[in-house]
C-alpha cells in the first residue's frame, strides 16, 4: 500500500489533458454538501495523504488486463454455446439449462471486458477532466436548488492546477434568499373529494412561509393520492393530480395551487365499496369444486381446509360492506406475510356489473398459496475467539401449521468447537467443545386467558414455548444446561405500510436448570479467593435451577446494511428466583435457587456523511446483582467487557475489574522472577459501561474500513479486600474506564461481513505500573502474538461488531 501511495501517475495522459483529484462545493449554508457532490457528472479520484492509491491500483491491474483475450474467450463461449444447444436437439429443458449456463459465463466476461479485472474494480480508473461533463454539473446543481426553493441562487467553479497535471475544482454556490410559500389553494370540481381534502388539510405537508421545495410537493401528491385510494376511490390515479406554481406574484414568493382533475368522461370520481371477500388457501385444480367455510362475512375456500378460519380472520382487514381501501389492503398482505404460513399472498379486485350503474361494487380475493410443510436450514462457519478458528454448524427443521392454526414447530441442533490460550501454558491452545439443541413451538396469537385470542392482533402477536438443552465443555469447567420458558412477542411500526421499528418480547416464564463440575484446581482457587464478602463466586458454579422473569424490547430504524441514518435502542430486564417469594417451593434434589436482578440498555447512533461514510457510536451498560436473600449470581448472568464487540483491544471477557489488576509471577529463561498481568481467568463483574466510536469508509470496491475507538471496563458493586479497586465508585470510574483504539478492514460479501479489526490499548487502568498510557508500548507484530499480555490484539468476527 505504501508503494501505491508513493506518488500521482501523471505520465500517461496526454499534452492537454488534467487529472481530475478533487471537487468541492464551497459557500452553502442549509443545503446539504452531500447533495450537492451527489449531483456530479464526474467523479474526482480520490486522494489518501496527497497520492491517489485508487487511481494507483488501477494501473497496476491493467498491466495485466488482455481485452483482446477476455473478447477471444467470449467469442469461444458463444461458439460453444450454439453447439451444445444443436447437440441437445428438441430437448428443451436441455436447451434451457445450457443457455442459462453459457449466458452466465459470457455475462461475467463481459463484466470483465467493461470493467476490468478484479484489481482493476478495486480501483478506480483516471478522471481525466473533462469540461463538457462539469457544465453538466453546473446544469444539475442548479436544477436541485431550485427544486430546493433557491431560485436567485447563484452559482460558478474555479479550476486550479497543481503540480503540473492536478486539477482542484471549486464550486462556488450562493444560495440567496429561498422562495416561501405565500399562498395555497385548491382548484378541485368534485365537491365530495374537495370536502375530504379540506377536512384533511391540517395534515397537508405543505405550510405557509415553509420554503419551496419539490420533493415536498411530491410528497404531498402521494399523500392525497393515498387519502383518497383509502376513502374507496379505487380507481383513483396519481395523474389527476397536479401543482400549479406561481412565482411572479412577489419577490421570493411562490403561491401553489392544487388541482385535482376529475374524470375525462365523468364528473365525479367513483366511489366503491366491497359486496364480497374470497379468502383462497390452496392452488387450483381445475374441473374440481372448492369447499366454503363462511367466518366472519368472509368465504374461506379450499378442498381441503388446513387453516383454521379464527385464525385466518385475525390477519384479514377486508370486510364486505367496507369502502375500498388500499390501507387495509396492504396491511392484510403483511400480516399473513408476518404468520410465515404462505409462500406468497395477494389480493385482487373485480369490479361488479350492477344494472342500474347507481352502485360501485367489487369483490375481493385474498389468494394465499401455502409454504412448504417442511423446512430444513442448514449452517456451516468458523468460529475465532483467540488461538487458532474452530468449526461450527447447525441444523433446524421447521414444520409449518402444525394444528392447523399456522403454528410453527422448530427443532434445532448446533455445535461447536473454539480454541483457548491454554492456563498453564498460554502458548498452547485449548479445545471448547460446545452442543446443543432445541425445540420450540409458536402461535400466532398472544394465549392469555380471557382474551379471546384478539390481544395485540394488529401487532404480529407470537406466543412461543421452547424448550432446549445447551453443553459446553471448556478447559476451566463443565455445565450442562436445561432450558424451558414462555415467550409473548409482538411487533410495531410508526407506520402500518413500513416494517416494524419496535419489538417487545415479555417472558413470564422461564426455569433453567445447571449442572456442572470445575475441571481446573488452580480455577477453584481463584474463584474461592475472589469472595466478596457473603457473595461468593464459587457459588456461581453450584448445581442450580434459574427461575427468572424476563423482558427485552428493541428499537431499530435501521437496516440490515446499516446505511440509514437510524437509531438503535435495546433493554434487556431480569428478576430471578421470585418464585421463593411467591410460595414455590423449587427446591429439587438439593439444587440451588438464584435471586438478582439484571439489565442492561444498549444504545447505538447512525450518522451517513455521504460516500458510502457512516459516523457510529454505542453506549452499552449494564447492573446484575443478586437480591432478596439471595448471595450471588449465577455465573452466566455476569457482565463481561472485552472481545470482538466490545473494548477489542482486551481479548474476550479480560478486561476489568476496575482498576484491579490479576498478576502472575513466572520465570524467565534465566531463571529470574517477573511479574505480568494475568489475563488467563475470565473477569466477571457486577457493573458494565462501555462506549464506541466508529468512522466507516469504503475502501476497494467490497472492501470497507474504519477508524475505531473503545473504552469500557466492568466493576464489582462491593469492595473486596482480595482485589482493591475492583469496586464502582463514582468519584473515580471514569479514571478506570480502558481505552483501545485501531482500524478495522470489513469485507462485504452480500451474504455476510467478515470482519478484521486491528486493536491496541492506548489507556489500561489497571494499577500494578506507573504508567497506563500504554500506547508507547505499539508493536505491529503484536497483532499476530499468540499471547494474551500482548498490547494489541486482532479480533475476527462475522457482521459489524455494533
Amino acid at each position: 500500500m505504501l508503494l501505491l501511495q508513493a506518488c500521482i501517475p501523471t505520465k500517461q495522459l496526454g499534452e492537454n489533458e488534467k487529472l481530475l483529484v478533487s471537487m468541492d462545493p464551497k459557500g452553502l449554508k442549509t443545503v446539504d454538501p452531500a447533495a450537492i457532490e451527489n449531483l456530479y457528472q464526474q467523479r474526482p479520484n480520490r486522494m489518501v495523504l496527497r497520492s491517489t492509491p485508487y487511481l494507483a491500483l488501477y494501473n497496476f491491474g491493467k498491466k495485466f488486463y488482455d481485452p483482446q483475450n477476455i473478447q477471444a474467450r467470449i467469442e469461444k463461449q458463444e461458439a460453444r454455446r450454439k453447439t451444445k444447444i444443436e447437440e441437445a436437439g428438441t430437448d428443451t429443458v436441455k436447451i434451457n439449462k445450457l443457455r442459462e449456463k453459457y449466458s452466465n459465463r459470457i455475462e461475467r466476461l463481459e463484466n470483465k471486458l467493461q470493467e476490468g479485472n478484479f484489481v482493476m474494480q478495486l480501483g478506480e480508473p483516471p478522471a481525466i477532466f473533462d469540461s463538457l461533463r462539469l457544465q453538466e454539473t453546473m446544469d444539475q446543481i442548479g436544477i436541485y436548488l431550485n427544486s430546493k426553493g433557491y431560485f436567485n441562487h447563484e452559482a460558478n467553479y474555479t479550476l486550479q492546477v497543481k503540480r503540473e497535471k492536478l486539477l482542484f475544482v471549486d464550486i462556488n454556490i450562493e444560495e440567496k434568499q429561498p422562495y416561501r410559500y405565500s399562498e395555497l389553494s385548491y382548484d378541485i370540481q368534485d365537491p365530495r373529494i374537495l370536502e375530504i381534502v379540506q377536512r384533511n388539510e391540517p395534515r397537508s405537508l405543505l405550510k405557509l412561509n415553509d420554503v419551496y421545495d419539490e420533493d415536498l410537493i411530491t410528497q404531498e401528491r402521494d399523500r392525497l393520492y393515498d387519502m383518497l385510494k383509502n376513502r374507496g376511490y379505487y380507481d383513483f390515479a396519481r395523474a389527476y393530480i397536479e401543482f400549479e406554481v406561481d412565482t411572479s406574484w412577489a419577490e421570493n414568493a411562490a403561491r401553489v395551487k392544487t388541482i385535482i382533475n376529475s374524470p375525462e368522461n365523468d364528473s365525479a370520481h367513483k366511489v366503491y365499496t366491497i359486496k364480497d371477500v374470497y379468502f383462497k388457501t390452496d392452488a387450483d385444480r381445475f374441473g374440481i369444486p372448492r369447499d366454503t367455510v363462511v367466518y366472519n362475512g368472509v368465504k374461506y375456500i379450499a378442498y381441503t381446509h388446513k387453516y383454521n378460519p379464527v385464525i385466518l380472520d385475525k390477519k384479514v382487514d377486508i370486510y364486505p360492506g367496507q369502502r375500498y381501501s388500499q390501507f387495509r389492503t396492504l396491511t392484510t398482505q403483511r400480516k399473513l406475510a408476518d404468520l410465515d404460513a404462505f409462500q406468497f399472498n395477494n389480493v385482487f379486485y373485480n369490479k361488479v356489473q350492477t344494472p342500474t350503474d347507481s352502485t360501485y361494487e367489487l369483490i375481493a380475493l385474498v389468494n394465499a398459496l401455502p409454504a412448504k410443510k417442511f423446512q430444513e436450514t442448514a449452517e456451516l462457519g468458523m468460529n475465532f475467539t483467540e488461538k487458532r478458528p474452530g468449526p461450527f454448524s447447525s441444523l433446524t427443521l421447521r414444520v409449518r401449521n402444525v394444528f392447523g392454526g399456522a403454528e410453527n414447530l422448530d427443532f434445532g441442533i448446533r455445535g461447536g468447537i473454539e480454541y483457548q490460550a491454554n492456563i498453564s501454558d498460554p502458548d498452547q491452545a485449548v479445545m471448547i467443545k460446545e452442543f446443543g439443541a432445541n425445540a420450540s413451538l409458536s402461535f400466532p396469537v398472544i394465549l392469555l386467558p380471557f382474551t379471546n385470542k384478539n390481544l395485540l392482533s394488529d401487532f404480529s402477536p407470537r406466543t412461543r414455548f421452547y424448550t432446549g438443552y445447551n453443553s459446553e465443555d471448556r478447559q476451566e469447567y463443565v455445565r450442562s444446561t436445561y432450558e424451558l420458558g414462555l415467550d409473548y412477542i409482538w411487533q410495531r411500526s410508526r407506520n402500518p405500510m413500513q416494517p416494524p421499528v419496535m419489538q417487545f418480547i415479555i417472558s413470564p416464564v422461564n426455569f433453567n436448570i445447571v449442572q456442572g463440575d470445575i475441571k481446573d484446581l488452580n480455577f477453584r482457587r481463584t474463584l474461592e479467593s475472589n469472595a466478596t464478602g457473603s457473595r461468593s463466586l464459587l457459588g456461581s458454579f453450584d448445581d442450580g435451577i434459574i427461575s427468572f422473569v424476563g423482558m427485552n424490547f428493541i428499537y431499530n430504524t435501521n437496516d440490515f446494511t446499516q446505511t440509514r441514518n437510524a437509531h438503535f435502542f435495546r433493554t434487556m430486564v431480569e428478576v430471578g428466583g421470585l418464585t421463593k417469594e411467591l410460595g414455590l417451593n423449587l427446591n429439587i434434589n438439593n439444587l440451588r435457587t438464584y435471586q438478582y436482578a439484571r439489565v442492561n440498555p444498549d444504545y447505538r447512533r447512525y450518522i451517513p456523511l455521504g460516500g458510502q461514510r457512516y459516523f457510529v457510536y454505542r453506549i452499552n451498560a449494564g447492573v446484575a446483582t443478586p437480591i432478596l436473600s439471595g448471595n450471588t449470581l449465577p455465573y452466566d448472568k455476569f457482565l463481561f467487557a472485552g472481545g470482538a464487540s466490545s473494548v477489542r483491544a482486551w481479548q474476550s471477557r479480560r478486561l476489568g475489574l476496575g482498576s484491579y489488576a490479576a498478576l502472575r509471577t513466572y520465570e524467565d529463561d534465566e531463571g529470574n522472577l517477573r511479574i505480568e498481568r494475568d489475563y488467563n481467568m475470565e473477569q466477571p463483574g457486577e457493573v458494565l459501561l462501555e462506549a464506541n466510536v466508529e468512522y466507516r469508509f469504503n475502501m476497494f470496491s467490497f472492501i470497507n474500513g474504519a477508524f475505531f475507538v473503545d473504552a469500557g471496563n466492568v466493576w464489582l458493586l462491593e469492595p473486596n479486600v482480595a482485589r482493591p479497586g475492583a469496586d464502582f465508585q463514582f468519584n473515580r470510574f471514569y479514571k478506570e474506564l480502558a481505552v483501545g483504539t485501531g482500524f478495522g478492514l470489513r469485507f462485504d460479501l452480500s451474504v455476510l461481513i467478515l470482519r478484521f479489526d486491528f486493536a491496541t490499548k492506548v489507556y489500561d487502568p489497571a494499577i500494578w505500573k506507573e504508567d497506563r498510557f500504554v500506547l508507547p508500548r505499539f508493536n505491529i507484530t503484536d497483532f499476530f502474538s499468540r499471547s494474551r499480555n500482548s498490547q494489541s490484539t486482532l479480533q475476527i468476527g462475522i457482521g459489524y461488531p455494533f
